[in-house]
């Protein structure tokens, strides 16, 4: 008979922080997209968001969204974020929480926005936030900004809608 199979629970949390690095270079990485959890009155709120940063020294995790979004409002209220990353292959559910703060005109968003690639910088540039309502001069704006016409220049003015949200990890689950 086998000897049943042991894990080495010093190495899950190493573990469990390179699969979260890997994600950020590794655009087909499944822990990639995250979900986060925040909370609105009494009602839980989840989003999938793009795990931008992690810095496994200082324990933290990083998305990037707009400021017009509700997360934030949410984010603003609590002060708190959970996360839940998964890779199916591997059978992995991470799940991460802790206090947040959010980074807006700041050198932190700066460097960021600065990394920010020319196609992502759509989304800040369009009049309403996501998940607002499309009036028709909308859609022609939205439209317009799909076929990436614009400039790097041009792209500058959706700086004053982009947030970078940093999460302290005070908790980890494997």
């Amino acid at each position: 008979m086998d000897a049943p199979h042991k894990i080495d629970l010093s190495t899950v949390e190493i573990n469990c922080w390179e699969m979260l690095s890997t994600a950020v270079s590794d655009r087909k990485h499944p822990m990639r997209s995250i979900v986060v959890g925040s909370v609105s009155g009494a009602m839980a709120q989840i989003r999938t968001v793009v795990l931008r940063k992690v810095e496994i020294e200082k324990r933290k995790i990083y998305f990037h969204t707009d400021i017009r979004s509700s997360k934030i409002e949410d984010i603003n209220l609590t002060g708190q974020l959970s996360w839940l990353a998964y890779d199916q292959s591997q059978r992995t559910q991470i799940r991460l929480c802790g206090a947040t703060i959010i980074h807006h005109s700041n050198d932190i968003a700066k460097l960021q926005w600065n990394l920010t690639q020319h196609h992502s910088r759509r989304n800040y540039l369009l009049p309403e936030g996501s998940g607002k309502k499309e009036t028709e001069d909308f859609k022609i704006l939205k439209d317009k900004l799909s076929d990436f016409s614009y400039t790097l220049e041009e792209s500058e003015a959706g700086f004053q809608n982009f947030v970078v949200v940093e999460t302290s990890v005070e908790k980890l689950d494997w």
